[in-house]
């Protein structure tokens, strides 16, 4: 059984007065403020591993138990999360807490979480603090069971969504059908060139990067087709601060470039057909130099498809990023070019009287790294790698759930490394009351 203790120094601590100071604010202050609609909603995710097999990299077989890291590790975990929302006719907060319990790092307070938004008209508004906003994001999300079998990429891969820590937001609704957004995070990294997925609101812009603030922005517009489906496109801007001078002349190129760049997007949700689902999307990089350095990130093409027939249901998903290349130096005449991938998962499922039974399959190819002569770089010859797993589920309402199975996550060989097998038996549960917001990785 693994140790889930931890000692708490200054800093936990600190964190602790922080979250009862935030739940005394949440749940008593905010009520007394916004008297007229004031609701408190919670929320629950965990997944418990009765067993876990791998098969090491050695060949040598380990078996584990227990809590750890949810969501994209194969492993269990647990988050929680206390939702406050308040508002009068043109103004209002929305306030939560999350917590969550890790083998990794520790149990500990994830997210201190408050937007504060204003109506000026009732097509416009301005939210600032930490904001959260779903109007265009991707329809296809990571299924529940896909950690054990072959994880999917992020779930921003088909239209990335409004999501700032710390920054501001501007939106229009001139109809039901038009949606207009611009974002400026205000958020900077948390140890690396750029995280958007950090909780730290503390690392803001600081005095000398304020004038490229602007290089940030986030600006999106989507259009809703009636009996065809919602249309958008968006400008995603990237970190200033980004250093990815004097790269060496290998494979090694900082990874902080990959997630640090520019780019403009666009999908299409197909919603015309009853029981139907398609939604498909594709990213284009915009050029990113700094100093002596010059990177194209990779392109981006994903997609995802929902089909319900009676009794039969089939999610399908895949993912693909491609020609990214790299000049460590801008009078080099050669560039490294980096390995596409391809990452697909596909769930069929069956309702069964009040349970739901489905199978999980995903797979994964990553191609070569070659050099400017078109040889493949040492020990970057990619591979493949996939898994598959049975599971059963039962829904007690819109965002409540009981899900286990059996998965298996194969192995392989990998950029010339044999990767661990694994062999899992989950137990995920997730209650989300009526009114409270799904929980994000």
């Amino acid at each position: 059984m693994k140790n889930f203790g931890y000692s708490k120094n200054g800093i936990e601590r600190a964190k602790e007065r922080k979250f009862i100071f935030a739940l005394l604010a949440t749940l008593c202050i905010t009520p007394a403020a916004f008297t007229d609609e004031f609701t408190l909603q919670g929320a629950m995710e965990a997944a418990l591993v009765p067993v876990q097999v791998q098969n090491s990299e050695n060949g040598d077989i380990s078996a584990t138990t227990g809590l750890g890291v949810f969501g994209y590790s194969p492993y269990g975990g647990a988050r929680f999360k206390l939702m406050s929302n308040a508002s009068l006719d043109r103004i209002g907060m929305i306030s939560y807490l999350r917590f969550y319990t890790s083998t990794s790092n520790g149990n500990r307070l994830d997210t201190i979480w408050l937007d504060v938004w204003v109506k000026p008209t009732d097509w416009l508004r301005f939210d600032v603090g930490s904001i959260e906003d779903w109007t265009l994001w991707g329809k296809f999300g990571q299924e529940p069971f896909a950690p054990y079998t072959q994880r999917s990429r992020d779930e921003d891969a088909i239209f990335t969504e409004f999501y700032y820590p710390s920054g501001i937001l501007m939106t229009l609704r001139p109809s039901e059908k038009l949606f207009i957004g611009a974002g400026l995070p205000a958020l900077k990294s948390n140890g690396t060139a750029d995280n958007p997925n950090s909780y730290n609101p503390s690392y803001l812009i600081n005095a000398e990067d304020a004038e490229k603030a602007y290089e940030r922005i986030q600006a999106a517009v989507g259009y809703t087709i009636d009996g065809v489906g919602l249309v958008r496109f968006q400008y995603v801007g990237a970190n200033p601060n980004a250093d990815v001078s004097n790269p060496p002349d290998d494979a090694s190129f900082p990874s902080a470039a990959i997630t640090s760049h520019a780019k403009i997007e666009g999908a299409f949700a197909y919603t015309g057909a009853s029981g139907l689902l398609i939604d498909a999307g594709f990213k284009i990089p915009v050029e990113f130099k700094q100093n002596n350095g010059n990177f194209i990130a990779p392109y981006h093409v994903s997609g995802g498809v929902s089909v319900n027939s009676g009794n039969f249901g089939i999610v399908g998903r895949i993912d693909s990023r491609f020609g990214s290349l790299a000049q460590p130096n801008l009078d080099a005449d050669y560039k490294i070019k980096f390995a596409p991938d391809i990452n697909v998962h596909l769930t069929p499922s069956y309702t069964l009287d009040t349970i739901i039974i489905g199978l999980d399959c995903g797979f994964e190819w990553i191609g070569e790294t070659r050099n400017q002569d078109g040889d493949v770089i040492d020990g970057r010859d990619g591979g493949m790698r996939g898994g598959i797993g049975v599971f059963a589920r039962k829904n007690f309402g819109p965002g409540s759930y009981v899900l286990s199975g059996i998965g298996c996550h194969f192995g392989g060989t990998l950029d010339s490394e044999r990767k661990p097998s694994a062999f899992t038996i989950p137990v995920i549960f997730n209650y989300t009351s009526p009114k409270a917001s799904l929980l994000k990785n």
